[in-house]
């Protein structure tokens, strides 16, 4: 059964709808919220082509012109109340469903933490949430948003330029597996980051963060046992990447071990690794460095395995010639 045939008995009896209930697996699906509301499965590639079929439906008391295909649903230039009603209406009919969430603009953060609450009161997992936001006149609403997404599980990626004031602590742990943060990144608080096992984070020229802040942060993550494993800055300028080796350098003794891999030994017996690069800094556990240094092996014996395949062929052409 295809996804429109799924959607069309949600507006059948109740027992109907139980029955799909009961009857469906678990479903995965990706909402992306902008000027069009797209729902549609989490392995969805858009450039396939699908046949459309186009109809009004009377969703919470709204008429809706959706397109739909065998495997999700598209309302056009719809109003945000419309979005919402048809979000919550396919929430509702796909009770067992875990989603993917993608906010593009003009989508605000009062839309966005609407959006939100209404996944996380039915207790629906998130996987990911992705958030884009050129510009934010206020952060009124902003730290609640930011509150709802703590309970995403596998990665949550904000690219938003709110306002220089803001500063934001969550009021409990992330519990995201990958935190990225993009374009402006002063608003977060970096202590509150260690519950997330890979934390991204684009550097930008009105920093204002000092070594204070980097010393800070690094002896309480070090000092932990907190889930953080790989923390990346990135494209920073070389007075804040200077910053962070001048913070590090407090932790312990440090080494350079290769050309781009700097130790730390820190007191307590633990070892911390440093990769710094022009693109900017990346921070590893022992655990996150070995696993690096693993998978960077066997990505070079697979290309001196393909180099070898290459020079085999080539002899036994030039023993034809």
């Amino acid at each position: 059964m295809d996804f429109r045939s799924k959607f069309l008995i949600s507006f059948m009896s109740k027992r109907a709808k139980n029955t799909l209930n009961l009857t469906s697996a678990p479903s995965e699906f990706s909402f992306q919220l902008s000027e069009d509301l797209l729902i549609h499965p989490e392995e969805w590639n858009s450039r396939i082509f699908m046949k459309t079929i186009k109809g009004n439906y009377l969703i919470g008391g709204e008429v809706m012109r959706l397109r739909f295909n065998s495997l999700g649903v598209t309302l056009k230039r719809g109003s945000i109340r419309k979005q919402l009603l048809l979000a919550s209406h396919v929430l509702d009919a796909f009770p067992k469903s875990n989603v993917s969430v993608t906010f593009f603009d003009p989508i605000k953060p009062t839309t966005a933490l609407e959006f939100m609450k209404m996944v996380n009161q039915r207790k629906i997992s998130i996987k990911t949430l992705d958030y884009s936001l050129n510009e934010a006149s206020s952060s009124e609403f902003v730290p609640e948003l930011l509150d709802e997404c703590t309970e995403v599980t596998k990665r949550i990626k904000i690219r938003a330029a709110f306002p220089d004031d803001f500063m934001y602590t969550p009021v409990r742990p992330f519990k995201v597996k990958e935190l990225i943060v993009l374009q402006k990144s002063n608003w977060i608080n970096l202590e509150s980051l260690i519950s997330c096992r890979t934390v991204v984070i684009q550097l930008t020229r009105m920093s204002n963060r000092t070594v204070h802040i980097y010393d800070s942060f690094f002896n309480k993550w070090m000092d932990s046992n907190a889930p953080l494993q790989k923390l990346t800055f990135y494209w920073g300028k070389e007075t804040e990447n200077q910053l962070m080796m001048d913070a590090l350098s407090n932790q312990g003794e440090m080494q350079q071990i290769s050309r781009y891999w700097v130790k730390v030994d820190r007191k307590d017996g633990s070892e911390f690794f440093i990769d710094k690069s022009s693109n900017g800094i990346t921070i590893h556990t022992k655990k996150s460095y070995l696993k690096q240094i693993r998978e960077a092996e066997i990505v070079y014996a697979k290309v001196r395995a393909i180099e070898r395949q290459y020079h085999n062929r080539e002899r036994q052409w030039l023993r034809f010639d």
